[in-house]
């Protein structure tokens, strides 16, 4: 424990004499879910991710998985993951699978959720074979560990059944060489947003969200995303 402790520590402490470059994206996300019964649950989500706001390709990513809800409060899942990155000179893809739980609870008003998510990841590794000419050279197989910590509130009563909802989160994501003990930080996402019901089934919520994360040493990325979501439960 002492270890992480550490570790975290000196990760951040770096940010404070870093510089930073600044983008500003739109990501769009689709998600969808299955209840096969009491306990078990399919979900989908496709992740449709532009730079330079809308410019620009940044991301395609495809994520299937399956849920097993051990009660009110755990939520057990695997899953897969298919990511086409883009690039200004070339393009590669990354493959995960990952394993998690999330923990959920309230308070008052406030809801809770705790997840902590690992993955295996198999990065298509790119090489410059020649002045701007890239090729894909293998594979790279990286390990990450992700805990997000996310709030929830009911704001405003629209109707008679429908809550304006103001959420907030913030995830670290951390490179791992055995089990979950840090390696270096990846990235960090922080994330404020509003939620409405617009369905009976499904719900919309638009927010912004930072992506902070090292590229160089001293140097790392800030991008500011507009960040649009649309949640549907199939019945």
């Amino acid at each position: 424990m002492k270890t992480i402790f550490y570790s975290l520590f000196f990760l951040f402490s770096s940010i404070v004499w870093s510089q930073t470059e600044e983008s500003y994206s739109s990501w769009n996300s689709l998600i969808l879910d299955y209840k096969l019964n009491d306990s078990f649950i399919l979900k989908n989500e496709a992740h449709l991710r532009r730079t330079d706001f809308l410019k620009n390709k940044q991301q395609l990513l495809i994520r299937p998985s399956m849920h097993y809800k051990l009660n009110k409060t755990i939520d057990i899942g695997m899953g897969y993951t298919y990511a086409k990155n883009y690039r200004e000179t070339h393009d590669f893809t990354e493959n995960d699978l990952w394993e998690q739980i999330q923990l959920q609870h309230a308070s008052w008003k406030l809801a809770f959720k705790h997840r902590f998510r690992f993955e295996q990841r198999f990065v298509e590794n790119v090489i410059e074979t020649t002045e701007n000419q890239f090729e894909i050279d293998g594979t790279e197989f990286l390990m990450r560990f992700r805990y997000r910590f996310t709030v929830s509130l009911p704001v405003i009563k629209v109707s008679k059944s429908n809550m304006l909802s103001v959420t907030m989160f913030n995830e670290i994501w951390l490179n791992t060489e055995k089990g979950i003990a840090p390696r270096s930080l990846n990235q960090n996402w922080f994330y404020t947003g509003l939620s409405y019901p617009i369905l009976k089934n499904g719900s919309i919520s638009v927010g912004y969200l930072n992506d902070y994360a090292p590229i160089a040493n001293n140097q790392f990325r800030s991008n500011h995303i507009l960040q649009t979501t649309l949640k549907y439960h199939i019945r």
